[in-house]
């Protein structure tokens, strides 16, 4: 028997053992299998992220807990939150319970407690008034503002949730970014709003214009 041959033979009785081995049971592992939580988001938002994927220990055959491990296009487990305002944790007894149904060849010894924390808050709407902080514009020297000075739109509508929108005062001045102004005035502007990822706007930027004259001498 020549070398090649030997080297190949101890590859197929590897492989052989492998595959023996790998039918039996009582293998355990851990893996993160995905989760999506589902809630009614009409009216409620979550304040804190909300988890991705659940560690889970299984033990079965090795086969199966390849299976698992390595099912990248698993459909993840869906999980009802259906009073957001009393529920503050994922419940493990409704995880097992589920992983279980979509884990069939597999036994759930349990599940690692890492975040299971849930914190929603009621969604609300607010209306804020956009204005020019006309004190603050930059005229040139016997310059004035001559006539009322339009903004759109002339609101701004938030939404999030009560403990940031709180934070919120019910006006907000603009600035105008221009210097030394002795012309009429009409050009869109940022709108420079305090950035809350929780906290939806519904404009970046207004449009201003109002006349500037110079005083007679």
């Amino acid at each position: 028997m020549n070398f090649k041959t030997l080297i190949l033979c101890f590859l197929a009785a590897g492989i052989f053992w492998l595959l023996n081995a790998l039918n039996k049971p009582g293998y355990t592992t851990k893996i993160n299998y995905p989760i999506e939580v589902i809630y009614d988001d009409s009216r409620y938002m979550p304040v804190t992220p909300l988890p991705k994927t659940i560690k889970v220990s299984l033990s079965s055959t090795g086969w199966n807990l390849l299976k698992d491990n390595f099912s990248f296009n698993a459909s993840p487990l869906l999980y009802e939150v259906e009073n957001p305002d009393s529920e503050k944790q994922l419940s493990t007894t409704v995880l097992i319970e589920k992983l279980s149904a979509k884990l069939k060849d597999s036994k759930i010894n349990y599940i690692v407690a890492d975040t299971f924390a849930l914190n929603f808050e009621r969604k609300y709407i607010r209306k804020i008034t956009l204005k020019v902080d006309s004190l603050g514009v930059d005229l040139e020297k016997n310059f004035v503002i001559a006539s009322l000075i339009n903004v759109t739109p002339s609101e701004l509508i938030i939404e999030g949730p009560a403990s940031a929108l709180k934070e919120y005062q019910d006006t907000f001045y603009l600035k105008i970014p221009a210097k030394n102004l002795a012309v009429n005035f009409d050009d869109q502007i940022a709108i420079p709003f305090p950035k809350n990822p929780l906290v939806k706007i519904s404009a970046e930027r207004v449009s201003v214009s109002f006349e500037v004259a110079e005083l007679l001498k």
